[in-house]
């Protein structure tokens, strides 16, 4: 069954006496009752460290400092990559569908690409839970992020030392929690105790916070070495060219498919990173071929960022398919003002699709 990411907010029940005072008394799961536990045997040597270092974290053995440790460039520079823990193909395809099916997975994960999401799934390494197990202590270090394969938890807010704890959240499976500590370097804002036996596919506090920063890093830094090196770009300094990166939006067309097409309005310019595309438009004689963009960096559609006017010619991804980068109208208005005006004028360097129509 493909997992759909649910987390359902709930009317505040009323709360069990036993479950209240377990959050506000829990100090973890008993060691050597876990050590003795062979459900979280993993299979190799590295696995199942990794879970007794996970289930070191949750036994109440934390560290002194209140936060997770910010992100440093040196530890960028050191780190070797995330490990990778065997699975099931079976396996793997739940933890893809629960991050392309749920929102809140598509905003940490979502600007990955695919190599980068099968890093992440690689990385991730799989906790059975117990009824009454807690997962997460309100107030603790975040050390991991979690995403349900299966089971129930309940996510509780202890609002005041004297207020009983309130249940505020349900996550089923597909669901996900955990991120806000590693993201911000905060403690835990809340409690997760498990209600329903299952399993939890765990990522660690340096892979979490690694995975997405040097993704992000390296791709920001390969898109504003490409935009300098486009002649009509040359002119912007480097917060402009980090900016315009922020913008763009990676797209990638099989050989064959249109990116635009003639007569469409259209709302985007689009950068050229890899592979070749032609423009060709549609006249008395049928379709002729008018352009070979092949080259990274040259531009089309860039009439589209002051004009209404349809499109003029349809562009087709070639000779194996393309990789472009999209710049929407509605960003360059609200960015980097000069950028319109320098695509603009340099359109003239450019040969009208219109004159390149065969006699």
């Amino acid at each position: 069954a493909v997992f759909r990411a649910t987390i359902s907010p709930i009317a505040a029940p009323r709360v069990r006496r036993g479950a209240a005072d377990a959050l506000r008394t829990h100090s973890g799961p008993d060691m050597a009752e876990l050590q003795r536990d062979d459900s979280y045997a993993l299979g190799d040597d590295e696995a199942d460290a990794k879970m007794m270092q996970y289930v070191s974290s949750v036994s109440g053995r934390r560290r002194g400092s209140v936060s997770a440790a910010p992100v440093t460039k040196e530890s960028i520079q050191n780190w070797q990559g995330p490990p990778v823990y065997p699975k099931s193909p079976d396996e793997l395809a739940r933890i893809k569908s629960a991050i392309a099916g749920s929102p809140a997975l598509q905003v940490l994960f979502g600007h990955l690409s695919a190599a980068e999401i099968d890093q992440v799934a690689g990385a991730l390494f799989v906790r059975e839970t117990q009824a009454g197990e807690l997962i997460i202590q309100q107030g603790a270090d975040g050390d991991y992020f979690y995403i349900v394969d299966s089971g129930i938890f309940d996510i509780w807010v202890q609002r005041a030392p004297e207020i009983q704890p309130e249940r505020v959240m349900v996550a089923a499976p597909g669901a996900s929690f955990g991120e806000l500590a590693l993201m911000y370097n905060v403690p835990r804002a809340a409690s997760v105790m498990c209600s329903e036996p299952g399993r939890l596919w765990c990522l660690d506090r340096e892979c979490f916070q690694l995975l997405l920063v040097t993704s992000e890093n390296t791709r920001q830094k390969e898109y504003e070495g490409f935009l300098a090196q486009i002649d009509v770009l040359s002119g912007l300094n480097r917060f402009e060219l980090g900016r315009l990166s922020d913008l763009l939006a990676e797209q990638l067309f099989d050989d064959g498919e249109d990116i635009v097409r003639q007569g469409e309005h259209g709302s985007s310019v689009f950068f050229l990173l890899e592979g070749a595309c032609r423009a060709y438009m549609a006249g008395e004689q049928g379709e002729f071929e008018v352009r070979l963009y092949s080259q990274q960096g040259e531009y089309f559609g860039e009439m589209a960022l002051v004009t209404d006017e349809p499109r003029r010619a349809t562009v087709r991804a070639c000779d194996g398919g393309c990789v472009v980068l999209e710049l929407k109208r509605e960003d360059v208005d609200l960015s980097v003002g000069a950028i319109r005006e320098r695509l603009i004028a340099n359109a003239e360097e450019y040969p009208a699709y219109d004159t390149l129509a065969p006699n």
